[in-house]
């Protein structure tokens, strides 16, 4: 009877979702390194703080691409924690703005320093980081989600629709095809217990659950890449990939992204040039003040 309702659930769950996005469905319960699954090729110039996260003593930057991040200040990226795992500075370098892996003009930054979060524990908690570059880039950085903005989005942003980026893994049903365009997918926040009955776990205040049954996720490749939402007219970084299911077994499934908002003293701490939403301030503040003065 009880896998009877689950199943109910699934299929309600699944339908709801088809008048926002389209859907599929699926099942696993190992996480497993990140891929974008069902999604599109994005624009050039649509995200110009997207970094690829690369291995620096691979020339080829198609194939030195293993991780995402995003531009947050002019020397500063933000990626995740398992991407930089028992990697040193030298071992990584950054390309930022770019879209086309096979075809880019630009110049790959060294990493001068990595800063892991001081509570890291692999996928498990706390999967970010920080790379100080050593030198800057003049691309355009991304504003934070700081659980606050003008328009009073609900701050667990759950039922929001986001975008992911990246250049992970893209088709596994008839080859394991990595693209060397930028390709984006959307998908929505749901409910953590979709996350926590998948993958038997329990999802902490600084994790967000995201995705559909299957057919569109994030997989190999797009680990660290961003979540994003607009808020406020603008584009902002409110998650990023931390782990899912086995996308080449499953083809898709509800991913665990760290919660950008849960890390704004973390980050503020190394990158005090990052921007950050802010909160609608009164307009009957003023007002107030001038009747006080004449009084």
């Amino acid at each position: 009877m009880k896998n009877l309702v689950l199943i109910l659930l699934v299929i309600f769950f699944s339908q709801t979702l088809y008048a926002a996005e389209q859907a599929a469905e699926s099942s696993s319960v190992l996480p497993a390194v990140p891929q974008i699954i069902g999604g599109y090729e994005a624009s050039s110039g649509d995200w110009p703080w997207m970094t690829a996260i690369l291995y620096a003593g691979e020339p080829d930057l198609y194939y030195a691409q293993y991780c995402g991040g995003v531009l947050i200040a002019s020397n500063w990226v933000l990626t995740a924690g398992h991407c930089v795992e028992g990697k040193s500075a030298s071992d990584i370098q950054v390309a930022v703005g770019v879209n086309d892996l096979t075809n880019w003009s630009g110049t790959r930054i060294a990493v001068k320093r990595i800063v892991k979060h001081p509570a890291y524990v692999s996928f498990a908690a706390n999967d970010i980081a920080l790379l100080e570059l050593n030198s800057t880039s003049a691309q355009q950085p991304i504003t934070i989600f700081s659980g606050a903005s003008v328009q009073g989005i609900d701050s667990q942003l759950l039922g929001q629709m986001t975008t992911l980026v990246g250049w992970g893994l893209a088709d596994t049903t008839t080859s394991l095809y990595y693209p060397s365009r930028l390709q984006q997918v959307n998908l929505p926040v749901i409910a953590d217990w979709y996350c926590n009955s998948g993958y038997w776990v329990i999802l902490s205040g600084s994790q967000l659950c995201s995705g559909y049954p299957v057919a569109k996720d994030a997989c190999s490749g797009d680990s660290g890449g961003p979540m994003m939402l607009k808020v406020d007219g603008q584009w902002v970084h409110v998650g990023l990939v931390s782990y899912g299911a086995d996308c080449q077994a499953e083809n898709g499934y509800y991913g665990v992204y760290t919660r950008s908002s849960a890390f704004v003293d973390f980050i503020k701490q190394y990158v005090p040039e990052a921007k950050f939403t802010a909160a609608a301030t009164s307009k009957s503040l003023p007002w107030l003040m001038l009747l006080l003065h004449k009084n």
